[in-house]
Formats: C-alpha cells, sequence, structure tokens
C-alpha cells in the first residue's frame, strides 16, 4: 500500500520531542496508578543503550503507552497504519516519527524505516504477533519478524506483559476496565552475537517462547482482584458460539454472567476472573473454548460448500456501516446495509443501491481494528465494517472468512485427514 507519511531522517524535531515527553508524562499520571503498573529487571530498560530492538506479548491497546511513559529513550513504535487516519493523531505521529504498517500485509516501505532508524542508533520497537491477544495466550509470529532481526544485527530486548489480559481483554470495551495489576517485566532475548550465530527458523523458535505469556494461568498462581462489576460484559464479541446448544449469535452477557438465549444456559466470572470449574461449564480456559468453536467453524464451512446452490448465506448481520478508503486519509461512510458471506464472495446489500460484491479470491488482509470493526483490503481499497450493536462479534466473521477463503482442495485434504 502506498505510504503518504513521511518519516523524517535524524531525531524528531523539537515539535516531536515535546510531544514524546509530554505524552509520556500524561501516560505516567493517567495509567501508572488507574492500572496498578510494577516493574521486574526493568533497570534494562535505563541500561540497554541504543539501538536495539524492542519487542513484546502484545496484550492491551494501551501496551505502548505504559511501556513509553515509563523509561528514557525516544521509541519508534511500528503501528498500525489505521491510527493515522485521524488527523490530530496523524500529525502527532508524524512528528514522533512513528512508522506505520499495514495490518496483514507485506509492507517493504516499513522495513526500509525500520531499517533507517535503526542505522541512525535508535530505539525501535515492533510487537511480532501484530495484533493483541483474544484469549489470553500468545497469537501467532508474524513470519517476518524473525526475519527483520537477522536483518537488523542489533540486540533485542523483550517487555513481556503480565496480567494486562485480565484488566482488558481485547472483547471488553475501553470503558469497562476491570483494574487488577500489571507487570512490565524486561529481558534480553538476543544479543547481537546470538543473531549472527542462529538461523532465521531458530531466532522465531526462540522469539516465539521468549515472548510467550498465559495470563489465566499467571492469574491462578498469583491471585489479585478484578475490581468490576462487569467482569463478563461483551464477552459474546469472542465467544460467538454456545457450547451447549451450537447455536450462533445466542449468547447475551450482563454484568458478571453470561446467557444463551436459545437454550438459556448461564455461567459467571468470578472476583478473580475465573470461569466455573464444574461440569456446567465444559471448558477449562477461554483459548479451549475459542479452539472447540474454531473446530466448529471448520464444520460448518465444510457443510456448507458441500451445498449445490444454497439459498441462504453461510453468515449474515443487518444494518452495518460500510467506510472506505485510500492510503492514511481518514475514511468516509459510504452506505449501510446487510453484509452476506457466501460460498464464493462476500455481498453488501445496501438499504438503496446494487448489492456490492467481494469475490472471496480477491480479498486481502481481513482483520479486526480494535474490538468491532471487520476490516480488508479489495483492489488495494480498504473497506471496514461498523456494525449496528456493541454485541455483534466481528471476530465470527474473521473465522469464518479464513476458513472459507482456503483453497477447496486443502479443505477436502483435510476431512479427508479426519
Amino acid at each position: 500500500m502506498r505510504k503518504d507519511l513521511k518519516i523524517r531522517d535524524g531525531k524528531p524535531g523539537g515539535i516531536g520531542w515535546f510531544i514524546w515527553h509530554f505524552g509520556c508524562f500524561i501516560g505516567r499520571v493517567l495509567f501508572n496508578k488507574r492500572l496498578n503498573v510494577q516493574f521486574e529487571n526493568w533497570e534494562l530498560m535505563k541500561t540497554m543503550n541504543p539501538p536495539f530492538l524492542l519487542v513484546g506479548n502484545h496484550v492491551t491497546n494501551f501496551d505502548p503507552v505504559i511501556i513509553s511513559s515509563n523509561q528514557k529513550h525516544h521509541i519508534h513504535w511500528v503501528a498500525n497504519d489505521a491510527v493515522f487516519r485521524h488527523p490530530f493523531v496523524r500529525w502527532a505521529m508524524l512528528h514522533t516519527q512513528t512508522i506505520p504498517k499495514t495490518k496483514g500485509m507485506s509492507d517493504l516501505d516499513s522495513v526500509r524505516i525500520i531499517h533507517k532508524k535503526i542505522r541512525e542508533g535508535g530505539v525501535v520497537a515492533v510487537y511480532p504477533e501484530g495484533q493483541t491477544s483474544w484469549d489470553g495466550l500468545n497469537q501467532p509470529l508474524i513470519p517476518a519478524t524473525p526475519k527483520l532481526i537477522k536483518l537488523l544485527k542489533v540486540p533485542v530486548l523483550a517487555v513481556i506483559i503480565k496480567g494486562g489480559y485480565m484488566t482488558q481483554p481485547r472483547w471488553v470495551w475501553t470503558k469497562n476496565l476491570r483494574r487488577s495489576r500489571i507487570i512490565l517485566e524486561a529481558k534480553i532475548l538476543f544479543t547481537k552475537e546470538e543473531i549472527k550465530q542462529l538461523s532465521v527458523e531458530e531466532l522465531g523458535e526462540r522469539l516465539q517462547s521468549g515472548i510467550f505469556h498465559d495470563d489465566f494461568q499467571f492469574q491462578k498462581e498469583n491471585p489479585v482482584l478484578l475490581e468490576s462489576s462487569k467482569r463478563a460484559e461483551s464477552l459474546e464479541l469472542f465467544t460467538y458460539l454456545c457450547p451447549k446448544c451450537n447455536t450462533l449469535d445466542a449468547l447475551k452477557s450482563e454484568g458478571n454472567s453470561v446467557e444463551c438465549q436459545s437454550c438459556h444456559w448461564t455461567f459467571s466470572i468470578d472476583e478473580y476472573g475465573e470461569f466455573p470449574a464444574d461440569d456446567n461449564f465444559p471448558f477449562q480456559s477461554l483459548s479451549q473454548w475459542n479452539h472447540w468453536q474454531q473446530d466448529q467453524t471448520v464444520r460448518m464451512v465444510r457443510e456448507y460448500r458441500t451445498l449445490l446452490r444454497p439459498e441462504k448465506p453461510l453468515l449474515s448481520n443487518e444494518n452495518l456501516t460500510i467506510l472506505t478508503g485510500i492510503g492514511l486519509v481518514p475514511l468516509k461512510p459510504l452506505c449501510q446495509g446487510d453484509l452476506q458471506l457466501w460460498q464464493d464472495r462476500l455481498e453488501f446489500v445496501p438499504f438503496k443501491g446494487e448489492p456490492m460484491i467481494f469475490p472471496l479470491g480477491e480479498i486481502e488482509a481481513v482483520s479486526i481494528f480494535k474490538q468491532q470493526k471487520l476490516e480488508f483490503y479489495h483492489e488495494k481499497v480498504l473497506y471496514r465494517f461498523h456494525f449496528a450493536t456493541p454485541r455483534d462479534s466481528a471476530y465470527k466473521w474473521l473465522e469464518f472468512l479464513k476458513e472459507i477463503t482456503l483453497p477447496i482442495s486443502k479443505g477436502k485434504a483435510a476431512a479427508e485427514a479426519d
């Protein structure tokens, strides 16, 4: 994708210096006490001399803020280009030399800027997962990250965030933060000598294990109360399938409890963020629930693929707003309508006008922005969908799209393997 944001050479100017330091001060004031931020081995952040690469597990939207606010270096964060579309944020990012990256797509422009900032003696920060966690475990690594480490040939420092998921799971809206504690642990992952000696594959393996963190297990071993009366609120943004009756979009959360509107199965999340440890709740963790619903998604997609002329879409949601744009300019609302997923296409049926057809083979970089904005590229244009209610699951659409866009032959091979 074309970048129309130019990152200047050298260090940030006076405006950038002011924005950075003022922002870090505000970050400490707003977040350190509110989120009960604590530190482990943090002297590394003070004694480590640039240039180096900063990595870590990505858990919440405020990860970069609390890390940047509590150390002395100016950090060139690699950020989703979506945040650049707000004019004021774009202006601030330009002056602080934040590096734009298109989520889910190869981006040579970003790599070039990263390499330039490292050569200038700076600190660059990148999240190898490329997205925040949905279930408290790490997401798959972006395959290009180990190659980037090999290319840069500078030490790699990691900041592991512990307790962040319990404070703000990705399915929780920001206004419903569940205060507990967040620990920032710093550690050296690779020295320059180790990077020279290790292969790209070995770097990838060590990177994956080096930033791994299970927040549910950490909470069990280091329990702390969650200060919230809405511990289950909006869980259906993530858990889109009822494990008792297999009904889509039937779960409804309120306060600390969730109930299926179809079979009336119910459960609650306790004051430590724990799910019920009884036969009524069939999983030991959210990641286990997610694996189960992903398996059910595979089954439903395979069954739908066998239909010769399906009369109904596999998925549908009503009254969405579609926005579109190119580059880093603000997205513009296009129209409202219904979104449908068929065997070979996504179809957006506006309330007025002709349907918009997106062949599945032509869709790129399907992802979710923040909690609930489904987006993808088609013919180099970004399309983003805003759902009608704060309970509609964009994650459901992401999982079904990932499965149905697999080659048919691969799906058949998998079915035969079963």
